[in-house]
């Protein structure tokens, strides 16, 4: 039998969508539970930014993360205290310093990545194989609408990158 299926509406994608967040951000939690060191989500976000701009001032970070200079300043201070961040002086500027993720906080990111991807992969692999492509094909649309409506405002529209 060759059913006709109504397409979804916006509410109903919009609660589905809501949930698998919600599921997937329980599930990135424990995977940061589990690391040697924890780190809070407003960290985690400013080691994102830094691994896509790395050697970025303080007041380009704060701009990235919509936040004032003396929260980036104490988030930047527990990173470098937890060996996850590097200050250096700017090549173009003395007055200026440059931060960047040190080899640990891109460990760091790393580890955090294959574990929240282990984590997934027990979901994943639960799915028969026509829901995985057709879950694959969804996403890929999603993410691709996503950086044309609401772009980054480096210009970088992170498809085809990765994220923790």
């Amino acid at each position: 039998m060759n059913r006709i299926r109504p397409h979804a509406a916006v509410d109903d994608v919009l609660q589905v969508l809501t949930q698998v967040v919600e599921q997937i951000e329980v599930m990135w939690e424990r995977s940061k539970d589990v690391s040697p060191a924890p780190i809070s989500v407003s960290q985690l976000r400013v080691m994102f930014v830094l691994e896509h701009s790395a050697g970025t001032n303080l007041r380009a970070l704060g701009e990235a993360l919509d936040a004032a200079p003396s929260s980036v300043s104490r988030l930047c201070d527990r990173l470098q205290a937890v060996g996850f961040l590097e200050r250096g002086l700017s090549a173009t500027s003395r007055r200026e310093v440059e931060l960047s993720l040190s080899d640990r906080g891109r460990a760091y990111l790393d580890d955090l990545r294959e574990r929240r991807r282990e984590h997934l992969r027990d979901v994943v692999d639960a799915l028969p194989p026509a829901a995985r492509s057709t879950l694959v094909s969804g996403l890929r649309r999603f993410r691709d609408t996503a950086a044309a409506v609401h772009p980054l405002e480096d210009g970088h529209d992170g498809a085809g990158t990765q994220t923790a």
